[in-house]
């Protein structure tokens, strides 16, 4: 059941328009200090640097070379560039990053509350991505995942940032002017890619990635992980 909180009616709940002009307060008065609000529905998107990832990344370019050169590419939602199939936490190719990110998921869903005791985590899906120059990914979500993510094994400078979309589409019907974006006002944000830089955020939250400006590729691995009850198969 949702969490109810009861307010207090404002003491000028009763009075005319005149009157509530007059008795609220300027923008002098009021503080954002004093008057802090309560944050809900949450987008959260984790962020963690991977240790030795210069060793990590060898190993995974290494494997992107074999698999580009022997198996399909396949689109989803990228525009150019190169999509493993997305069965990789299958094999043992990448068994290490597989390993890491897991115990990163377990991490984010503690965060979260999730319920260890009946069910259990597990891969969905994770795959390759090669973003030559110009190629990008067209904005969209990863459906009944609950945990989505990417992890940064290559990227040359301007090659493409990840951007995310304010998941309440009803707040542009209230567009409002502001003086600055902020974490409580913002309608998109980005991350900068960075090499070793695991992205964890959930498979609802839409988002897109950046052309890649650059003259060379920028090298991710995507992840999905949902959750079952212990013991199923």
């Amino acid at each position: 059941m949702a969490k109810t909180k009861t307010a207090k009616a404002p003491a000028i709940a009763n009075k005319t328009p005149e009157a509530a002009s007059a008795d609220a307060e300027t923008p002098e008065q009021s503080s954002p200090q004093t008057f802090k609000p309560e944050t809900w529905f949450p987008a959260p998107v984790w962020s963690r640097r991977v240790q030795q990832a210069d060793r990590i990344n060898t190993h995974i370019l290494e494997v992107l070379d074999d698999l580009e050169s022997r198996t399909e590419n396949i689109t989803r939602s990228n525009v150019g560039g190169w999509h493993s199939k997305a069965n990789l936490h299958m094999t043992n190719e990448l068994a290490e990053i597989r390993r890491i990110i897991g115990n990163a998921c377990v991490s984010c869903a503690n965060h979260l509350s999730f319920d260890f005791d009946k069910f259990e985590l597990f891969y969905q899906e994770m795959w390759l991505n090669k973003n030559g120059p110009n190629d990008f990914n067209k904005a969209h979500v990863h459906p009944n995942s609950m945990l989505s993510g990417a992890y940064y094994a290559k990227v040359p400078p301007s090659s493409g940032n990840i951007e995310f979309y304010d998941p309440v589409r009803e707040r542009v019907m209230s567009v409002f002017p502001v003086k600055e974006r902020t974490r409580i006002n913002t309608q998109a944000m980005e991350y900068k890619a960075e090499e070793g830089l695991l992205l964890i955020f959930p498979g609802w939250l839409q988002h897109s990635v950046q052309p890649n400006r650059s003259n060379d590729f920028r090298v991710s691995i995507s992840f999905n992980m949902g959750f079952k009850p212990k013991g199923s198969r």
